[in-house]
């Protein structure tokens, strides 16, 4: 149910499936859930600005149910920060992460939704 869906205007051939399958790991560990509920989504190509500039920059969204809170979202931030500078080469002063606690209830899976796949 984690998911990291980062928009950027870096170009597409930069993307690699393996940075892709890093990502998933590095949410993995941040948010402490199974590796098989994490989605990752990389939007290159994007037409964006940061800071009145074209240079390279990034918005990235975090969803999950649970885990994600203050204490919770400053370490998130530690590891998804890093892991963007290194992969994709944008500088953590040229992206945002928003972060979105979702109730179980608003999270469709297998023909249902996690509230009764969860049983809460």
């Amino acid at each position: 149910m984690p998911q990291l869906e980062i928009s950027t205007n870096i170009p597409k051939e930069k993307v690699t499936s393996d940075i892709i399958l890093t990502l998933s790991k590095e949410l993995t560990a941040a948010v402490g859930k199974p590796e098989q509920y994490i989605t990752v989504r990389v939007l290159p190509d994007q037409l964006m600005s940061f800071g009145g500039t074209l240079e390279p920059c990034a918005t990235a969204h975090i969803m999950s149910i649970g885990k994600l809170g203050i204490e919770e979202n400053k370490a998130i931030a530690a590891k998804i920060f890093s892991a963007v500078e290194k992969l994709l080469g944008i500088p953590n002063d040229r992206m945002y992460i928003l972060f979105n606690d979702q109730p179980s209830s608003n999270v469709g899976f297998k023909g249902t939704t996690f509230h009764q796949i969860l049983g809460r």
